[in-house]
Formats: C-alpha cells, sequence, structure tokens
C-alpha cells in the first residue's frame, strides 16, 4: 500500500469518527504525496473529499492552500498549485507543473 493510499485510509478514519480536520489534513498529505511517489494515478477520489470538507469548515481556496506542505520532491509552492489546478479542473495546468518539476 502507498502512502497516498495509507493517508487516505487513516483521513476516511477520521471523516468517519467526525474530525474532519484531521480529515482534511490527511486527504491533503494523500494528495501531495500521489504526486510525490511520481505514479500514473491521479488523485480524483481525494480531490473530492478535500472539497466537500473545505466546504463543510467553510474554508476559502487560500485558506485551504496554506495547509498544503509536500514531504516529498515537489516543493509545497507546487503541490498548492496542483491543489488549485485540481479544484477548478485544470489538467493543462496540472500537466504543465508536473512537467516543469522536479520530474520534468
Amino acid at each position: 500500500m502507498t502512502n497516498a493510499a495509507q493517508y487516505f485510509e487513516l483521513a476516511r478514519a477520521e471523516e468517519i469518527k467526525g474530525n474532519k480536520c484531521a480529515a482534511l489534513l490527511f486527504y491533503l498529505s494523500s494528495f501531495c504525496d500521489s504526486f510525490n511517489s511520481a505514479t500514473e494515478y491521479y488523485p480524483c477520489g481525494t480531490v473530492a473529499k478535500i472539497q466537500s470538507l473545505q466546504d463543510q469548515l467553510s474554508l476559502s481556496n487560500l485558506q485551504l492552500l496554506t495547509l498544503v506542505h509536500s514531504y516529498g520532491p515537489l516543493s509545497d509552492a507546487e503541490c498548492r498549485e496542483l491543489l488549485s489546478c485540481s479544484l477548478c479542473g485544470c489538467t493543462t495546468g496540472i500537466k504543465e507543473i508536473l512537467s516543469n518539476s522536479a520530474y520534468g
């Protein structure tokens, strides 16, 4: 099981317990790790969970983006850009960020 999958499972467990803030942080970790692990997997389900919790917690996009921290090859800024593009469905932006990153 990948780190992204483990973070996702932890997030689901926290969400089930009603710990929305903890769940959101784990979903964000899952999101970043999906890209940091350089897999071909795009975290659609994770983005949907992040958006749902963002709405439930009444967080603006700026507030949400300040919670993003990368613990891998991608920088915090790159992961924030990836999340921003993901939230608006800009796949071209995602591909551009990844091609210009450490993987490019």
